[in-house]
């Protein structure tokens, strides 16, 4: 059955006038939901179950099979396909590295389980870089899903080391001084805020649940926001081409 998020606009308590409800009968209340399209409905439910559930006006909620239950909000996460620097063992960053024909097949594939998985998903938010948008395009056909380039998803600009070796022994002990540009790039710190104000706005957001489609660089940065990390957790931390991860706002 279909699940849909709405907003609790006003509950109230039927009337029964001077009639004694029948013994075991629950007190019902008219429950206004508004979707987020606008649409309006009002579904009778239980009072002690409002009270059980903490539903109160102004609570986000979501209604599967004439139940409701308090909204989760959530943010998903996917990087890119596979892409050719990524067969050659290279730094990608800001360089706009191709996605292979398996990197396209990937996407292809995450369309699908998004399609069958029942995941609800609003929107794509998705890179400006092509690896990133051609994954994120080949989703949105698969499911439907509108989907938006999104500038602050951008991968990180590694300066001096884009295009080098990604297990160069240099490169992974720079990965953990956060304040290191890297030359001409972007520091972790730099990129943890365009990151973390991003999150920070789709948290405000309550009504929708995005897929981000970016990269591995901006991966570490996300986790970091819902989870502690050492430095040395955060330098390690990634995913593969196409791996779909859940984050809960709480």
């Amino acid at each position: 059955m279909e699940e849909k998020n709405y907003r609790v606009l006003r509950i109230e308590e039927q009337l029964y006038g001077c009639e004694e409800l029948p013994e075991g009968q629950p007190v019902l209340c008219d429950v206004l939901l508004e979707a987020a399209d606008g649409t309006q409905r009002v579904l009778p439910y239980p009072d002690a179950e409002l009270t059980r559930l903490d539903i109160n006006e102004g609570s986000t909620v979501t209604l599967r099979d004439h139940r409701l239950a308090k909204a989760v909000h959530k943010v998903y996460f996917t990087r890119h396909g596979e892409t050719v620097w990524n067969v050659e063992n290279k730094i990608c960053g800001m360089t706009d590295s191709p996605l292979t024909e398996k990197g396209r097949q990937q996407a292809r594939e995450l369309g699908r389980k998004v399609r069958e998985s029942g995941v609800r998903i609003d929107e794509i938010l998705y890179s400006p870089l092509s690896r990133a948008a051609d994954t994120a395009k080949a989703v949105a056909e698969a499911t439907g899903l509108p989907a938006r380039c999104e500038p602050r998803l951008r991968e990180q600009c590694f300066g001096r080391y884009e295009g080098t070796p990604r297990d160069g022994a240099e490169f992974r002990i720079s990965k953990t001084h956060f304040a290191d540009r890297y030359g001409d790039g972007e520091s972790m710190m730099q990129l943890a805020q365009r990151i973390y104000n991003l999150l920070d706005e789709l948290r405000q957001d309550e009504d929708k649940t995005y897929l981000l489609v970016a990269h591995n660089g901006i991966a570490r940065v996300v986790e970091s926001y819902f989870h502690d990390m050492t430095n040395e957790d955060y330098a390690a931390a990634g995913i593969k081409n196409c791996e779909m991860v859940e984050y809960r706002f709480e």
